[in-house]
């Protein structure tokens, strides 16, 4: 059964994958979108099978009999205590829940051959080890008449209430995860409404959760077409732990808005993903991300920031090309203020002839384009000359020297038209010679080095003054990239 598409009353979700992520500010209403969805096809149960949990998650991991009297007496009372943002007991529940969760893996076991037949699984191999891979000072063990917590340090039993609420979330949320997939229906739709499961877990916690998710599709890809997971989350680190799954889409949800629509995670976020997925050294360091057209620019600016030691704060994101490059312009716009307050991210073009025609910026990302036909031209500017230990009438000298040394070159007619060029070639393409430029003035260094040490060493004095290399890359993206943070 394959659904395109989930509504509620008021709620819209369009272009379903296994797993849908769904973006958006604090107050954009992302949790009264799901319950929406929840309510709506809930009254569906003859074509949907749903779930909800709720972003509030209170309680303790540890089975309550009063807890499973209210389940056992109305069916209803799960999926009432939960359709609200702060769910009391609901730890409990869960515990209920993975209890159940063994009893449906051993009878799945029982009646399927294949997974019988394999030593290697049982349930403490495919469903316990899952749950502890988001554990690091303790582990859930089957003791003898329930599950029980056990220190890693020296193997002591702890109680449920005295795990912290970090490990004793994760428990909960991955005992949520493998019942509804020990569960699925595969004559209904099965859909498992996830809000803000990344609440109260650290960020290496967020994404081994959205490793957990994958596996378990995995493990269910039979089903895969009766099954949508949609999570609405903040989430940088688990965001980009989905970043590579073929199952995942991605849709921003705005204040007052109620369609989202959905697509799927493509190259833009497996590129930025690297950036994002770092947020807490990124908030420390105050790092943009800085979009760039090749890997030689990446390589630049990269180098830039390392010469700089750390007064250049960009995340160098390599493109590949001019249309990924509007790509990720466009995906980063729709997902940067979802993620952070006040957020900044830089894209630099290369000149390619373009001669006084400014990218219009598409907050919030800053878009700029080179002053030069690419970054290698940048090699032939004073600033880097003085890094190989030279003039431009040095370099001149030396190119006339090289040429006559050389007439058999097949690069010696560019090198000849460089040298006796007045403006250095500033809008032509020279990329067949940048590095032969450094062999003619004897320079040892890849000219992405030699650039990449100019640039580091660019002083705030230099937009003022007369600096070729500032002229070069474009005085509004030296003063807005390089000096950002300058007092």
């Amino acid at each position: 059964m394959n659904v395109n598409e989930l509504k509620g009353q008021t709620a819209h979700l369009i272009n379903l994958n296994n797993i849908n992520l769904i973006m958006g500010r604090n107050g954009a209403g992302k949790s009264r979108f799901l319950r929406d969805i929840e309510a709506m096809i809930s009254q569906s149960n003859h074509l949907f099978s749903v779930r909800y949990v709720s972003p509030e998650r209170a309680g303790t991991f540890k089975r309550d009999g009063n807890v499973l009297t209210a389940m056992s007496n109305d069916p209803s009372w799960l999926r009432q205590t939960r359709a609200v943002n702060q769910a009391n007991n609901f730890k409990a529940a869960s515990a209920m829940l993975f209890r159940e969760a063994e009893t449906l893996y051993l009878r799945r076991l029982a009646s399927t051959p294949e997974i019988r037949m394999d030593r290697t699984r049982n349930f403490e191999t495919d469903r316990l080890s899952k749950v502890n891979q988001l554990l690091t000072n303790i582990s859930l063990e089957m003791g003898n008449a329930d599950f029980e917590f056990r220190s890693l340090a020296d193997g002591q039993t702890i109680s449920p209430d005295a795990i912290s609420s970090g490990e004793s979330e994760a428990v909960a949320l991955a005992s949520e995860i493998l019942y509804f997939f020990d569960t699925i229906d595969p004559t209904k739709f099965n859909v498992l409404l996830l809000d803000e499961p990344d609440v109260h877990l650290h960020p290496d916690l967020q994404a081994r959760l959205g490793k957990l998710i994958i596996a378990m599709l995995d493990e269910f890809n039979n089903h895969a077409d009766s099954i949508a997971i949609c999570l609405s989350t903040h989430s940088s680190p688990l965001v980009c732990s989905l970043a590579d799954s073929q199952y995942v889409s991605i849709g921003t949800k705005n204040f007052a808005v109620d369609t989202v629509e959905l697509k799927p995670t493509s190259a833009e976020l497996r590129k930025i993903a690297p950036f994002f997925g770092h947020p807490l050294s990124l908030s420390l360091s105050e790092d943009a991300a800085l979009i760039l057209e090749g890997e030689d620019d990446e390589r630049v600016w990269q180098q830039a920031a390392r010469t700089s030691q750390g007064r250049i704060k960009v995340f160098p994101v390599l493109a590949g090309s001019v249309d990924q490059q509007g790509e990720l312009e466009s995906f980063c716009v729709d997902l940067l203020g979802t993620l952070y307050d006040n957020p900044i991210a830089f894209s630099l073009r290369d000149g390619d002839g373009v001669i006084d025609q400014p990218l219009q910026h598409r907050p919030p990302i800053r878009r700029y384009r080179l002053q030069c036909y690419a970054i290698e031209n940048v090699l032939l500017s004073d600033p880097c000359l003085a890094v190989m230990g030279t003039t431009w009438e040095g370099f001149i000298a030396a190119a006339t020297k090289w040429v006559e040394e050389n007439p058999e070159h097949p690069d010696k007619i560019s090198i000849h038209e460089l040298a006796g060029s007045d403006d250095r070639l500033r809008h032509k393409k020279i990329k067949k010679i940048r590095q032969l430029v450094c062999a003619v003035l004897g320079c040892k260094k890849p000219w992405e080095v030699v650039v990449g040490q100019a640039i580091g060493a660019l002083m705030n004095e230099d937009i003022a003054n007369s600096n070729m290399l500032v002229f070069f890359l474009g005085a509004e993206m030296v003063s807005d990239i390089i000096f950002r943070n300058a007092e």
